[in-house]
């Protein structure tokens, strides 16, 4: 029997155990700095009289030693009876912590319900990343397409107006030509005697043109007064086969002298006279016409060139 410090218990029972500093270090959780102030009964190295007694507890319980005769020995300011090693040959084996075996593993290997909750997550998480990667593709065009698309855009942008405005000045002018153009022309025979008829042409429109026609057997003389024609008349023949007469402007009647009505055709503004009207063959023959102009008119192919201009002009 023989009596020892606490420090020198302490060390002789960490070299007993095989642990150095470092590991007693990171075994206990204290620092080398304050193993070695225990080891060598250096107390005042310590912060305190509390932490000398916490540390001295602490390091003997992790070195398998009776923490209440360390404490008890350190408050009285006396060593410790230790038995030689003559007298008693105890073994010891410590365990580091790295060779411990947990209650955990003891259990065995791991059935599928433990790893489920993981695979769902993890499925789970990589569902919501693809979703999210097609969205933003999705959403997110190429930039070529991006600029035909604004390209197209703009040019239907700047398109647009100059389109409706032509259409609308288009209606405008079908419409205006609509409300403006004239009941068609009509000639008609009002009354015949003799050799004599009355013709009137009704909704006329400038200019009105007389046209004389005859065939390979004409030998006609006729005259239009009020007309361009030569006040002599015109002889209508196989060398002359036709001529036309414009009425004055302005003139609204004229008379028409024929030599006779055979081998000869007869229009005004297009439209025929029909000579075979006649009940007499006795000539000369005259035809007295009346020509009601037609009121607040525009003619087709002027609104049509008006109409024109307009859409022209709307586009440029």
């Amino acid at each position: 029997m023989s009596i020892k410090t606490i420090g020198r218990v302490l060390k002789e029972r960490r070299t007993e155990l095989g642990l150095g500093l470092s590991e007693a270090e990171s075994f206990t959780k204290i620092q080398k700095l304050y193993i070695v102030a225990l080891e060598t009964d250096d107390y005042k190295a310590l912060p305190g009289e509390f932490y000398v007694k916490a540390y001295l507890k602490q390091y003997a319980e992790k070195l398998g030693l009776n923490a209440d005769k360390i404490i008890e020995a350190y408050e009285n300011g006396k060593g410790i009876a230790v038995e030689d090693k003559d007298d008693i040959q105890e073994t010891y084996r410590f365990v580091k912590p790295s060779e411990r075996v947990e209650p955990e593993e003891e259990l065995g290997p791991k059935d599928w319900h433990y790893y489920f909750p993981i695979i769902a997550l993890s499925g789970v998480a990589i569902t919501i990343v693809a979703a999210v990667f097609i969205a933003v593709i999705l959403n997110n065009p190429s930039s070529p397409n991006l600029m035909s698309s604004d390209y197209s855009d703009s040019k239907s942008s700047i398109l647009k107006p100059s389109v409706s405005s032509s259409k609308s000045t288009s209606e405008s002018s079908t419409s205006s030509s609509s409300s403006s153009v004239a009941p068609a022309e009509k000639l008609e025979v009002t009354s015949i005697s003799g050799s004599t008829m009355n013709i009137t042409l009704s909704n006329a429109v400038d200019p009105i043109k007389i046209v004389f026609t005859g065939d390979a057997n004409s030998n006609v003389w006729v005259l239009a007064r009020n007309t361009d024609m030569s006040t002599a008349g015109v002889t209508i023949s196989n060398q002359n086969p036709s001529a036309t007469a414009s009425l004055t402007s302005g003139a609204t009647q004229s008379t028409i002298t024929l030599g006779k009505r055979t081998n000869l055709a007869i229009t005004i503004n297009g439209q025929a006279v029909d000579l075979s009207k006649y009940t007499t063959t006795i000539g000369p023959y005259n035809i007295y016409l009346t020509v009601t102009p037609a009121t607040g008119t525009t003619s087709n192919a002027t609104t049509a060139t008006s109409t024109a201009t307009t859409t022209n002009s709307s586009a440029q």
